[in-house]
């Protein structure tokens, strides 16, 4: 099936994405990340028991060196083992952490391409160019991955650890284990403020991106029409405009992620430093209260030790907490078009089979049309019936809705009312057929699953109308096709597509303005082509056309009234 982007149908944009939605969005993917973070919440537990015995061990062997006593052996293997669980506790914890992602990430990607599939390619040229669809499939996907693989982790151990370990000194010295925990909550308190600042930053990070990506896309496309203009220097300072604002943006919120960091280690150093005030007093007798007294080198040292460990999960938190900023500004743009479930594959705008073995090859019946539930139809109650081998001419002015029946027959768009059925062989041919950026052979191949001999795709191509060897295509089947159907002409484009229609061996075929960009004797060779090939193959074909010359050529013409109705325009990404 070939398509294009350019289509001067359009769909309506399904409108702003609500506050809620980004955390509506990020709540489901929590929800469905229960088993890999109640892992992760293992791995740190065992992480902190871990800890616990180096720490404890170490200041065993400090004490010991210090009052010059003789060191045990199990301190050694307690601390050797304690190293052992902690690293693989960590190293299990991050796993989960990216097997989290992982998962997450591709169950979206098959869901945006189901939606993609749904929407069809009128639908996507309505939303956003090739570049913003781009931008979401990998990009906006990708911006998730910090805050699945590192923010769900690190908020589970910012709760896990310095609890366990405020546990741990209160039962070493109270008073410690007090000091630490009204230490504590300050650094999440500063971080949620911090965040409140950076989501709004994240988010203008997110659309400049889709939006270089998109300009520089466009600027691409019209390289020919802008050379011609003589307006490459100017593309190149815009472009270069676009992106100097990106970066901007983006030193932005690295300026806001380091001076964050900088902020919460100071509080963090504060914090440790009034501990080891307290500890040290306590061992020189100048603080005598509480459990003061009786505390030992090597308990001031275990609660020493343990105290950046306290610290540390909530600094991780924090680092990570610029990654659910990320996800949320992505989430703007992915909510919309996740929002049904990842397994749906319903395809509601898909007409009904017909039998191969049946002669009519589409069956349009009351068909209406219109393109919001307040705009009038674009028509109405419109029927027809092609037959195996006829060639019928959609004809009519422009906005008549030529081009959005043609959709409804091949199931780009679902009719207001009534419905359609065709057969499962057809093909898309539009004005401009899209050809990739590889060989005459790959293009062909396109439409085959299996190998076919060279001598079958010079057959098919010299039916439609291009033989080989030609002084255009020097190289045969090899010669390089470029972006843009750079290396063809837009006849040699046309008869390329119709032989990977004729590979495909298509029942039907459905062709929009075919004929636009041909001069004069190109046309002609076309419409003898097409004629030919549907007569002697008995394809049927439907073609929308403003071609005296192409209507004439057809057994019948079905002339579409101009409507009062304007299609919505197409919602692009500036």
């Amino acid at each position: 099936m070939d398509t294009t982007e350019d289509s001067p149908l359009s769909v309506q944009s399904q409108g702003p994405v609500p506050e809620k939605a980004p955390a509506s969005f990020l709540r489901q993917l929590k929800k469905r990340a229960i088993t890999e973070l109640r892992l992760a919440a293992l791995g740190a537990l065992l992480s902190v028991v871990g800890l616990v015995g180096i720490c404890w061990s170490i200041a065993l062997i400090i004490d010991a060196a210090v009052t010059e006593q003789t060191t045990k052996t199990w301190w050694w293997g307690l601390a050797a083992l304690g190293l052992l669980l902690r690293y693989v506790a960590n190293l299990f914890r991050d796993r989960m952490g990216q097997t989290l992602s992982a998962r997450i990430r591709s169950r979206l990607r098959t869901k945006l391409l189901h939606t993609a599939s749904r929407l069809g390619p009128f639908g996507l040229a309505a939303q956003g160019n090739a570049a913003w669809w781009a931008h979401q499939y990998l990009e906006q996907i990708d911006a998730l991955h910090g805050y699945l693989a590192r923010y769900l982790p690190a908020r589970l151990g910012a709760v896990i650890v310095p609890l366990s370990i405020i546990v741990v000194v209160f039962w070493a010295d109270w008073v410690a284990g007090i000091l630490l925990l009204l230490a504590t909550p300050i650094i999440p308190i500063f971080m949620m403020l911090i965040g409140w600042g950076t989501e709004s930053i994240h988010q203008t990070q997110q659309e400049k991106q889709a939006a270089l990506a998109s300009h520089l896309l466009e600027r691409l496309e019209a390289m020919s029409w802008l050379r011609k203009q003589g307006a490459i220097e100017q593309t190149a300072l815009d472009v270069e405009m676009a992106a100097d604002q990106y970066r901007r943006t983006s030193m932005r919120v690295l300026r806001v992620a380091f001076l964050s960091s900088a902020t919460l280690e100071f509080f963090s150093a504060v914090s440790i430093g009034l501990l080891a005030i307290y500890i040290g007093f306590a061992l020189i007798g100048i603080f005598t209260f509480g459990p003061a007294p009786d505390l030992t080198l090597s308990t001031g040292l275990f609660i020493l030790l343990l105290a950046p460990e306290c610290f540390l999960p909530l600094r991780q938190m924090a680092q990570a907490h610029h990654d659910m900023s990320a996800a949320k500004a992505a989430s703007q743009g992915l909510a919309t078009w996740l929002a049904e479930p990842v397994d749906s594959h319903e395809q509601s705008n898909q007409p009904e089979p017909i039998a191969p073995d049946r002669a009519i090859v589409v069956d349009a019946r009351e068909l209406s049309f219109r393109f919001a539930d307040e705009s009038p139809d674009l028509f109405q109650k419109l029927s027809l019936k092609i037959v195996s081998g006829e060639m019928v001419a959609v004809s009519g002015p422009s906005g008549s809705g030529k081009s959005t029946l043609l959709a409804l027959v091949a199931g780009f768009l679902s009719p207001s009312q009534g419905k359609v059925a065709r057969t499962q062989e057809w093909s898309w041919l539009s004005q401009r057929p899209y050809l990739f950026h590889e060989t005459l052979r790959s293009n062909l191949l396109m439409s085959k699953q299996e190998t076919v001999p060279d001598a079958q795709l010079l057959e098919a191509l010299s039916a439609a109308g291009l033989t080989l060897p030609d002084p255009a295509l020097p190289e045969g089947l090899d010669t390089q096709i470029g972006e843009q159907n750079r290396g063809v002409s837009g006849g040699q484009a046309q008869r390329i597509a119709l032989a990977r229609a004729l590979l495909k061996g298509s029942r039907l075929w459905i062709l929009d303005e075919p004929t636009a960009a041909l001069d004069e004797s190109t046309r002609d060779g076309l419409i003898e082509t097409l004629v030919a090939l549907s007569r002697r193959l008995q394809v049927a074909v439907i073609v929308a056309s403003h071609d005296q010359a192409l209507l004439k050529a057809c057994d019948r013409v079905v002339n579409l009234p101009i409507s009062q109705t304007t299609p919505l325009t197409n919602r692009g990404v500036a």
